[in-house]
């Protein structure tokens, strides 16, 4: 891996793999929800549609065309904390991609008729995102954990938010969050440092030579324990159950990984063995880790028949008592470990998402991990540093969240019932 960080605070990280005869090339700015407030919640995925909507050298059909004429695909998304876009390529049209998503990201000309054509996408894409029981108990989640913050506003925005950005609202929004000094450019595949250097200096030369400003700042949100519910006649229901962890990068991190392999994660899993193969209450139940800039979670989440969701809470409050209570042991600490280095070198093997990890970690963490310094992270979890994590993490009080046909009883009440 080699990273370059230009004056203007622009850093491009490359991992090359001569092996290969394809390129996965992103750029990641820090600019999510979380930078948002209730008056321009949703602009950030607003940006990230509204950009491949025409240049000054390249209308919405030519920016496509492009792409697919050398059969790279390319796509974008919005998170909390960032926004990324990206395309996979043969190396041999890597330059013609990465002038185009260059062009795309620089000097996108947001004509107001292709807003207008667009916002009407994002507000299908909004009423389409209540049909998703998961998606909305996700969002109910986070607004719950994070009531009067950021962190708890909805990626996509509001209708009414999204029915009035105009191009001066984009134009002061990138202002302030797409500087240079909050940009990643990453490069996975068959391409040297020094080749995708010289690609950034030739295609993103305004951000290679502006002056340094530092990125916005991200406030440490409040976590509140709580209930929040969406109530509709789905033929699932979707329960999270969520507890406050810690920031992206914290020395814990390892162990809370190790906690999702052996209590949530996969078939092997103490929920899946409990509630789906033993109890038969769930269609799915795992575990959710979240860890960003300033904050993190750790959710229980299911997918369950309301008539299940009584028994199911139960189950989950159960097993997390007893988690607690005995703790891990040395055989279920390396088991866990040996998922994550599986996990992490399998990773190194997918270029895509190990270029969004390499852009995630620089915009998260302003640095960078090799290989053997994650598996050398991963190699210093013990069984009591998991069981200490444990007790701390769930003797606080959750954030529940619960999206479905109307329960028997609220699950909060379930789940803290004496």
């Amino acid at each position: 891996m080699a990273t370059k960080v230009f004056d203007s605070g622009l850093t491009v990280t490359v991992e090359e793999n001569p092996a290969l005869r394809s390129v996965c090339c992103g750029i990641m700015v820090g600019a999510g929800s979380a930078y948002e407030n209730a008056e321009n919640n949703g602009i950030s995925h607003f940006i990230e549609h509204v950009n491949f909507k025409g240049t000054k050298k390249r209308s919405a059909q030519d920016i496509v065309s492009e792409f697919d004429r050398v059969g790279a695909s390319f796509n974008a998304f919005t998170g909390k904390e960032y926004t990324c876009y990206y395309f996979k390529s043969i190396d041999e049209t890597l330059e013609t991609c990465f002038d185009v998503l260059c062009d795309l990201f620089l000097h996108s000309e947001y004509e107001k008729s292709e807003l207008d054509r667009e916002r009407k996408v994002i507000l299908a894409e909004i009423n389409m995102s209540k049909d998703d029981p998961d998606g909305v108990c996700s969002d109910v989640l986070y607004a719950t954990a994070f009531k009067g913050g950021s962190l708890g506003m909805e990626i996509l925005g509001t209708k009414q938010n999204v029915a009035r950005f105009g191009k001066d609202d984009i134009e002061a929004y990138k202002k302030s969050n797409y500087v240079p000094s909050n940009t990643v450019v990453a490069f996975a595949g068959n391409i040297t440092a020094d080749a995708a250097v010289k690609l950034v200096e030739k295609y993103m030369p305004e951000l290679v030579s502006a002056p340094y400003t530092p990125p916005r700042a991200l406030r440490k949100q409040t976590f509140v324990s709580g209930y929040g519910e969406f109530i509709r006649d789905y033929e699932q229901t979707e329960i999270s159950i969520s507890f406050p962890a810690f920031e992206y990068g914290n020395d814990k991190a390892e162990a809370l990984s190790a906690i999702d392999c052996l209590f949530g994660s996969g078939m092997s899993s103490r929920l899946f063995q409990r509630l789906r193969e033993k109890m038969g209450l769930v269609y799915s139940v795992y575990t959710s880790p979240w860890l960003g800039k300033t904050n993190g979670l750790f959710s229980v989440c299911a997918n369950v028949n309301v008539e299940n969701v009584v028994p199911a809470v139960d189950a989950i409050k159960n097993e997390i008592d007893i988690l607690v209570r005995d703790g891990v042991t040395v055989e279920e600490t390396e088991k866990a470990k040996m998922q994550l280095k599986v996990a992490t070198l399998f990773g190194k093997e997918n270029t895509l998402s190990y270029m969004h990890s390499l852009m995630r970690r620089r915009i998260l963490l302003g640095i960078d991990r090799s290989i053997d310094e994650l598996i050398a992270r991963i190699e210093s979890v013990t069984a009591d540093k998991i069981n200490a994590l444990a007790r701390d993490m769930f003797a606080q009080k959750a954030a529940i969240a619960y999206a479905g046909k109307k329960a028997p009883e609220r699950i909060d009440k379930v789940f803290y019932k004496e």
